[in-house]
């Protein structure tokens, strides 16, 4: 059993070395998790990019907000809502620059406190103005009901059962 001289220090030099190497790589580990978190800290994160695109509509298709769209546009537009955020402009500031360029088709909501009433006043006086129309069509016509049938049961009255045959039979006879 000769072991050859050389393999006895080699083998004791990787034992001895092994602690150190675990070491370093641990430290480069905490190191590389230290410089992502740091570089999130600073730098605008997808659910900072995803507070301003919730609020906005993609320009391509109907009624989907922006942060749930992936066409191309959506994707430039929250590329450049990440940008302006960086450069450190506030959420609404970002919103208002895509209403300056885009009109107000970009949030859904008129961004005029003018129109904005009128959005929800029109409907709401629209409403009103229906509920009354019904209220006074289902009155007229409850009104118009009573008096045909008060009509009609004065005439029951007035004609008996006998005298309405003996009309029938007369009309009966004319005919032939």
């Amino acid at each position: 059993m000769s072991r050859p001289i050389g393999s006895r220090h080699v083998a004791a030099g990787v034992s001895a070395k092994r602690p150190y190497i675990c070491l370093v790589l641990i430290l480069l580990v905490l190191l590389a998790f230290a410089a992502i978190s740091r570089a999130q800290a600073g730098g605008v994160t997808d659910n900072d990019v995803n507070r301003v695109a919730e609020r906005m509509y993609c320009p391509v298709c109907e009624n989907i907000p922006l942060d749930d769209c992936e066409t191309i546009a959506c994707v430039e537009w929250k590329a450049e809502i990440r940008a302006q955020l960086e450069a450190g402009q506030s959420d609404q500031a970002v919103i208002d620059s895509f209403v300056a360029r885009f009109g107000d088709n970009v949030v859904g909501v008129p961004q005029d406190p003018v129109l904005r009433a009128l959005t929800v006043i029109v409907p709401l006086l629209a409403t009103a103005l229906a509920i009354a129309v019904g209220v006074f069509t289902f009155r007229r016509f409850g009104a118009r009901r009573k008096l045909s049938l008060t009509g009609e049961r004065a005439l029951a009255g007035e004609m008996s059962d006998d005298a309405y045959r003996q009309r029938l039979e007369a009309d009966l006879q004319g005919r032939r």
